[in-house]
């Protein structure tokens, strides 16, 4: 067990040393590491970046529901239908704690969302507070398998916000992907998030 421990430690530590500056994430080449698996949740580790995503293990008596995106083409987020229910959230950190910048995302829907609306919402944080009051939304309506794209310099779905945190919960009601994403290592070039607009 305590093989197996180190093993896992010297994996993340190599992969925290490769990751410096911009990773654009997902690759073909990219791995990724099972670090834990519960109940209705798994984590990877790739790149020095842990992902935490929800997964309804427990649907139809524990035999959970079929993953649709798969690593290495994306993370799939599940609502959670059975026991704690919960919205279908990726949490993405650095193994290192050091905070980062979304620069851009790319989300595949993987139920419709357009009778409703739906909205992708993102709450950075630092040290284990929220970052902000109320989370970054961002319009996310649409039918299953549809893309919809989110990127620094496009108004009003902007991800200026998501700058200078050390963690960022991504949620909506439904299931969904995260298809591609930019992070960036914030301690390259230091910036003080912005003030969120009232």
């Amino acid at each position: 067990m305590q093989a197996v421990i180190l093993l896992l430690f010297v994996s993340i530590m190599w992969s925290v040393g490769a990751n410096a500056g911009t990773i654009f994430f997902f690759a073909s080449t990219q791995t990724a590491t099972l670090v834990e698996s519960g109940d209705t949740f798994d984590t990877i580790c790739s790149n020095g970046y842990l992902f935490t995503f929800t997964r309804d293990k427990l649907f139809s008596g524990g035999a959970g529901r079929l993953v649709r995106v798969a690593w290495p083409e994306g993370v799939e987020a599940q609502a959670v239908t059975v026991g704690p229910v919960g919205k279908a959230e990726i949490t993405i950190s650095r193994v290192d704690g050091n905070v980062f910048d979304i620069a851009d995302f790319t989300v595949k829907l993987l139920a419709s969302t357009g009778g409703a609306g739906g909205e992708i919402e993102v709450m950075p944080q630092l040290n284990g507070e929220d970052g902000y009051n109320d989370p970054a939304f961002f319009r996310a309506s649409g039918l299953a398998n549809q893309k919809i794209s989110f990127a620094t310099g496009t108004r009003p779905q902007s991800t200026a916000l998501l700058t200078g945190f050390d963690t960022y919960k991504i949620t909506l009601y439904v299931d969904f992907a995260l298809v591609a994403i930019t992070l960036v290592d914030a301690g390259i070039s230091p910036r003080t998030p912005p003030l969120p607009s009232k």
